[in-house]
């Protein structure tokens, strides 16, 4: 089957394959994406790899998944139309402040069935567009089909998105990343929906390589994980705080002298950078 043979390719693509590692040394890095990439947050996983891996490279990661989320920023509006999802978007994208942005999109979109795979190339070509600047590259990673989750012609939505993840690429001259993993039942969540933790860790193995290449990380300490989970939490709060109504949108005359405080996350933040650094070259 093509869609079964497409998920086990691996392969990194500017209209050919990549030989050096697709991030530098001093990159920050905002992970864009859904469900598949907010839920990572909680795992540390991928960052922790990297880390490892290159840890005098000194990287930094920004999450800006959202769940539910698809390439045109749904789910990011709040209380205006669906335009307003991207602006959102590309309002994070500003908030973390990255040199590359990792975007992973598609996965939704071939959820949500035929129709919304078509519309996926068009708003990932938008969006590649919109996102890349002489100072910010874009790196693309294709979806990776769930087994928890089948609605009617998922299969053949799911290698329509795949393809246009590829056709992007070559359009635009876009890295493209597909990940050969195939997940098992031990690195699924309940619901088969969703990586669990040991999932993570797989798929985080397999798109390092790509990313920073280097030698697989054995075992990542413990504290390792944990300072990235905490750095990842400081983050949150910094680009999605709670009470926004309150804080910046139509309830701001009540509490919005708050919203001078929101910044004051980022020195909190950067510091959880320099742990994270300091315990990944001790961690080999």
């Amino acid at each position: 089957m093509r869609l079964t043979l497409l998920l086990f390719l691996v392969s990194v693509s500017v209209s050919g394959q990549a030989e050096e590692p697709l991030l530098r040394a001093g990159d920050r890095v905002a992970l864009l994406g859904g469900t598949f990439f907010e839920q990572m947050q909680s795992a540390g996983a991928l960052e922790a790899e990297i880390q490892c891996r290159r840890p005098d490279w000194k990287l930094s990661f920004r999450n800006i998944g959202w769940s539910g989320d698809d390439v045109h920023g749904v789910a990011r509006k709040r209380f205006d139309g669906p335009e307003d999802g991207f602006k959102r978007l590309l309002q994070d994208i500003e908030t973390a402040d990255p040199t590359v942005v990792l975007v992973a999109y598609g996965f939704a979109e071939a959820s949500d069935g035929i129709e919304s795979a078509k519309r996926f190339e068009s708003g990932l070509t938008q969006l590649v567009e919109a996102v890349t600047t002489p100072t910010r590259r874009v790196i693309l990673v294709s979806p990776i089909a769930m087994p928890g989750y089948r609605v009617k012609d998922y299969d053949q939505a799911m290698q329509i998105c795949l393809q246009a993840v590829q056709r992007v690429s070559q359009a635009t001259g876009t890295p493209a990343v597909s990940v050969k993993w195939n997940p098992s039942d031990t690195e699924l969540n309940q619901q088969r929906l969703l990586p669990n933790a040991y999932g993570y860790q797989a798929f985080a193995r397999q798109i390092a390589d790509p990313l920073v290449g280097g030698q697989p990380c054995q075992q990542p300490h413990p504290d390792l994980v944990d300072l990235v989970v905490q750095k990842n939490q400081l983050f949150f709060h910094r680009y999605r705080p709670q009470n926004e109504t309150y804080l910046l949108l139509f309830r701001k005359h009540e509490q919005g002298n708050n919203a001078v405080e929101i910044p004051q996350f980022d020195p909190l933040i950067e510091q959880a950078d320099k742990a994270i650094w300091d315990a990944a070259a001790t961690n080999r």
